[in-house]
């Protein structure tokens, strides 16, 4: 009796499989993206469907054409070469860990607008040094979605020398890489930028450019290209509506580094962040400034993030943890009676399960009718804060707004809340203290002089 034919449904947008047929599918919420595949006997049809697919072939049991090999790691310790070549900006070092790596693949990500073309041009006139008398790097920048005269007009207004910098605005990965190839039998190339990765395609596969297929079949041969040529690669990602690199988490997995930029678009300061890194550390946070010179770094991010105005009420300075630095900014709050059964909760640059945290603790030890009101917090200049050691300064900018009473902008607070109202102490208070003595804060409120969030009591003036 002859088998029954077995369906798969295949999306043809993520490239997901199912045993029965959906509108949507249930991994990408792609519409009618589902076609199906029939297989007999563990053998799926070779009919090419309505979407130009193909149903894979089983593979025949054969020998491969090279072994793998297979080396003995040695206990001996010996002295490793660091391989990693400086950007020429020192916060871009400090999130990379040194440097860019050879063969390294990083993917580049931010919301449209946020400044990562600028960020790659003005890389490539630090990297290219036209002041240096030593040989300069070659480098290839692919743009997929501008061409040569709009990158040459960016490029001359903030000074980037072009002379040594091969472009192209092919769109077909499988072109490109196989002229790339061809370019480094005649010359050696160390650096490639895909701007952007949604702009490329593969002819392999006939999904739309910028689907989850494509995107997947276009990273991962430049990850092989990368990795077997030995040349480091860096790859401009877009983000979604949510703030999310575009694409599936396996994108992020495939590559070595993925980078972030992160800004407010009404202010000039840009913050590079280090989601992945396996060549560094993750905890590093870079500060950048956009001008008509590009991107120029900043050594001392506060005074972009502090104001020392000095009567105000509803704010309060903090200091907060960026790797091995620490940044100091003004945590801003605006509390207002609401009209609404449940009020309103905005937490800007906070994060929001924090501040719900806080609002609790001041309800619950300093008796604060916090639901009654509708609270607002910001933190100045459009710094994100996830240390704790802010919990003690957003509590007092919330209080001081609640109870129009004022705290001197010279004044720190520094300390994690505890969820009995208790300041916690810190093992980096002597670390902080000098930095904030050299920026002319007068006085200090932590775990040493205050003990409980009921003591905010006692400092207001």
């Amino acid at each position: 009796m002859r088998a029954k034919p077995k369906s798969t449904f295949v999306c043809s947008n993520c490239g997901s499989s199912f045993a029965s047929w959906f509108g949507k599918c249930p991994d990408c919420d792609e519409w009618n993206s589902l076609t199906e595949f029939k297989e007999r006997s563990g053998v799926r049809s070779s009919n090419v469907s309505k979407g130009g697919w193909r149903a894979p072939q089983e593979a025949p049991s054969r020998a491969p054409e090279e072994a793998a090999k297979f080396v003995t790691l040695k206990n001996k310790k010996e002295k490793f070469v660091d391989l990693k070549i400086s950007t020429g900006f020192v916060e871009m070092d400090r999130v990379l860990g040194g440097g860019l790596v050879k063969n390294e693949v990083i993917l580049v990500a931010g919301e449209p607008g946020v400044g990562k073309s600028t960020l790659l041009l003005s890389l490539i006139h630090k990297i290219q040094n036209p002041k240096s008398k030593t040989q300069k790097t070659k480098i290839v920048y692919i743009s997929s979605e501008e061409e040569a005269s709009q990158i040459q007009q960016r490029a001359q207004r903030i000074g980037v020398d072009t002379s040594n910098l091969l472009f192209s605005s092919a769109k077909n990965i499988d072109s490109l890489l196989f002229s790339l190839e061809n370019q480094l039998e005649k010359e050696s190339i160390e650096l490639v930028v895909f701007d952007s990765l949604q702009g490329l395609y593969t002819s392999e596969n006939r999904s739309l450019p910028g689907s989850v297929a494509q995107l997947k079949e276009v990273l991962l041969k430049i990850v092989e290209f990368s990795k077997r040529l030995g040349i480091t690669s860096l790859v401009v990602g877009h983000v979604t509506k949510g703030g999310d690199i575009a694409g599936p988490k396996m994108l992020e997995h495939m590559v070595d580094c993925v980078l972030f930029m992160e800004g407010d678009k009404a202010s000039s300061v840009r913050i590079l962040r280090s989601f992945k890194n396996r060549f560094g550390p993750t905890d590093e946070v870079g500060f950048f400034t956009v001008n008509n010179q590009g991107m120029t770094e900043v050594k001392n991010p506060s005074q972009y993030f502090l104001d020392w105005e000095e009567k105000a009420i509803g704010k309060a300075s903090v200091a907060v943890r960026q790797g091995v630095r620490v940044v100091f900014a003004t945590v801003e709050t605006l509390v207002v009676t609401t009209s609404l059964t449940f009020p309103k909760r905005v937490a800007k640059g906070v994060d929001f399960k924090r501040q719900e945290l806080i609002l609790a603790i001041l309800k619950k030890y300093l008796g604060l009718p916090v639901d009654r009101f509708d609270i607002y917090s910001s933190v100045s200049g459009g710094l994100r804060i996830d240390d704790p050691l802010a919990d003690l300064g957003i509590a007092a900018a919330i209080y001081s707004s609640l109870t129009s009473k004022v705290f001197s902008a010279k004044h720190l607070f520094l300390g994690e809340v505890g969820l009995l109202g208790n300041i916690r102490e810190t093992s980096f208070l002597k670390q902080i203290a000098e930095q904030a003595k050299r920026l002319g804060f007068t006085k200090i409120y932590s775990k040493q002089n205050l003990q409980s969030i009921r003591d905010l009591k006692k400092i207001s003036k």
